[in-house]
């Protein structure tokens, strides 16, 4: 169950990292006006808006709150957070999968 657990977790992160534009669009002006850094500044402020890392450390952290922190559960952590390219494509695949099947539906009731 853990796995299926870490799995989502990391879905989450890929889709609010990668996906949603939610670092680009809200954490980062925040934190420019925060610090007083110009607008036009190219920052990073990992490891929060990077998958790969938010994935590994919040993976970690969860092992060690459901005690689960072994040598097995620590290596699973540090696949997904490997895959986050490759999970972050397959996302997209299936939004596109979702596409043209909506656009499927659009040609039949068009074509009646």
């Amino acid at each position: 169950m853990i796995y299926l657990e870490l799995l989502l977790i990391c879905a989450i992160i890929i889709f609010i990292c990668d996906l949603s534009g939610a670092i680009d669009d809200l954490v980062i002006p925040l934190v420019k006006r925060v610090l007083n850094i110009p607008k036009n500044a190219n920052i990073n402020i990992k490891p929060f808006d990077c998958s790969l890392c938010l994935t590994f450390w919040i993976g970690l952290l969860y092992l060690s709150i459901q005690h689960a922190f072994t040598i097995p559960n620590i290596a699973y952590v540090c696949l997904l957070a490997y895959l986050t390219p490759h999970l972050k494509a397959i996302l997209l695949y299936i939004k596109e999968f979702l596409i043209w099947i909506e656009n499927k539906f659009y040609k039949i009731i068009d074509e009646t």
